[in-house]
């Protein structure tokens, strides 16, 4: 069996799809995050925690930024779908600091591609947003022109979604990409916005709102 890749795992998507994975298939499933300090490491432990119980799971801490490190992974696993999970992610921490958001969404996938051009990996699932329509008119589309980004987040997603056309074009990788709306639930994401209401509610603080 051929084994599968996941990045970004010990996120909160990226651990439920490992998870969902290690239950449904025998393949080996090969995991990577950098486990950055976003938010709680922590937390992060703690999801890769449940996944260990698993014989066929392989966790490696690295970056999607690490070419180097990906080349060695891609040498020793012969991939037969990657999985790209991992991103920074958040549309106001995009405002403060754009760089990192394009060195690990733009930099980050441009490495994995070119990883799987060179090994011959053919399946990518790639994680995108649904920060993409933001701006354009209700009710959002799959088919919208998606062509306006007015976050730093979204167009370094808008960026990852090109050069995954453009793999696709050139090299005949067959891509999936989702783009995911506010996605919660056990050990989910804590600056997503189910939790923020709880936390402000619980410390009876006012809740903040933006928008309209």
């Amino acid at each position: 069996m051929y084994p599968i890749l996941v990045t970004g795992a010990a996120g909160f998507i990226g651990a439920k799809t490992t998870e969902f994975l290690l239950k449904k298939n025998t393949s080996p499933v090969v995991a990577i995050d950098n486990l950055n300090d976003y938010y709680s490491p922590e937390l992060k432990t703690h999801r890769l925690e449940s996944l260990k119980k698993f014989s066929h799971f392989k966790f490696f801490e690295g970056d999607v930024e690490n070419l180097s490190f990906l080349e060695e992974l891609f040498k020793r696993h012969p991939f037969s779908i990657v999985y790209h999970l991992a991103a920074r992610a958040g549309v106001r921490y995009s405002e403060q600091n754009p760089h990192v958001y394009f060195t690990t969404n733009i930099n980050g996938t441009l490495n994995l591609l070119e990883c799987m051009r060179r090994h011959g990996t053919e399946k990518l699932i790639l994680a995108s947003t649904s920060s993409l329509y933001a701006g354009l008119p209700l009710p959002f589309t799959e088919d919208l022109p998606v062509n306006t980004p007015i976050s730093p987040y979204a167009t370094s997603k808008k960026g990852a979604e090109s050069l995954a056309f453009t793999y696709h074009h050139l090299y005949n990788i067959d891509v999936s990409i989702l783009r995911y709306f506010t996605v919660y639930g056990p050990a989910g994401r804590p600056d997503m916005s189910p939790y923020r209401f709880i936390q402000w509610i619980d410390q009876g603080l006012p809740i903040q709102l933006y928008g309209d």
